[in-house]
C-alpha cells in the first residue's frame, strides 16, 4: 500500500510536501533554497513563506481527475505563497472593484467567480487567471518570466496561489490529500505509483 493510503492526510502533507526538499529539486537542497529565495526576492516576501505543491512537490499529481499523472517535462510548478498582506490586496481588489468584471474576458470573469464562491473560504487566492490584473501582478508576473529561465524551471509555467497564512496553505492540502486518498481508495486506479 502506498503513504496515502495508509498515512492520515496530514501525516501525508508533512511528510511529502512540506518537510522535504521538491521533488523538482531532486536532493539538491541548496539550489531549492536559491531558488526559492530568488523568487521571494522578486516577489517581495520571506522566502520561508514560498512553498512548492503539487507533483512538482510531490513527483504525481494528486489530482483525481488528472489521474495521479507523475511529474514530467510538460508539467508546471505550482507554488504556495504565504502572504497575509498580498491576500489581503488581492481580495480588497476583487470586492472593491467588481464592477470591473464586465470588462475583463471569459475566463477572468470565471476566475473572479470562483474566488468569491469559494477560493476565498479557503483563505487561498489563486492568480494563474488573476495575476494580470491585481495590483502588483505586473511585479509577479516579471518574476515568473524570470524563474521560468531559472533551472530546475527552465521553459515550465509557474503559478503561484497566494495563502492569507500557514494554516489556510496547510488545511488546503490536505483536504486535497483527503480527496485523492478516497479517490484512490474507492477505485483503486492511477497513471504513476502513488508515494
Amino acid at each position: 500500500m502506498s503513504a496515502i493510503e495508509t498515512l492520515s492526510a496530514t501525516e501525508f502533507i508533512s511528510l511529502y510536501l512540506f518537510d522535504r526538499v521538491p521533488h523538482i529539486f531532486g536532493d539538491d537542497r541548496r539550489s531549492f533554497l536559491s531558488w526559492k529565495g530568488a523568487l521571494a526576492k522578486a516577489i517581495e516576501v520571506d522566502p520561508a513563506c514560498i512553498t512548492l505543491v503539487g507533483s512538482s512537490a510531490v513527483g504525481i499529481s494528486l489530482n483525481p481527475s488528472k489521474g495521479f499523472r507523475p511529474f514530467d517535462s510538460g508539467s508546471d510548478v505550482d507554488v504556495g505563497v504565504i502572504s497575509h498582506y498580498h491576500f489581503t490586496v488581492a481580495w480588497r481588489f476583487l470586492r472593491t472593484q467588481g464592477h470591473r468584471r464586465t470588462h475583463v474576458d471569459a475566463k477572468t470573469r470565471v476566475a473572479w467567480d470562483e474566488h468569491v464562491k469559494c477560493y476565498i473560504y479557503w483563505g487561498t487566492i489563486a492568480t494563474d487567471r488573476l495575476l494580470g490584473i491585481l495590483p502588483f501582478g505586473k511585479k509577479w508576473l516579471a518574476a515568473l518570466t524570470t524563474m521560468a529561465q531559472t533551472s530546475p524551471t527552465v521553459g515550465r509555467d509557474i503559478n503561484l496561489r497566494i495563502y492569507s497564512d500557514y494554516e489556510s496553505l496547510r488545511a488546503y492540502q490536505i483536504w486535497s490529500a483527503q480527496r485523492a486518498r478516497e479517490d484512490i481508495l474507492t477505485k483503486g486506479e492511477a497513471d504513476a505509483p502513488i508515494p
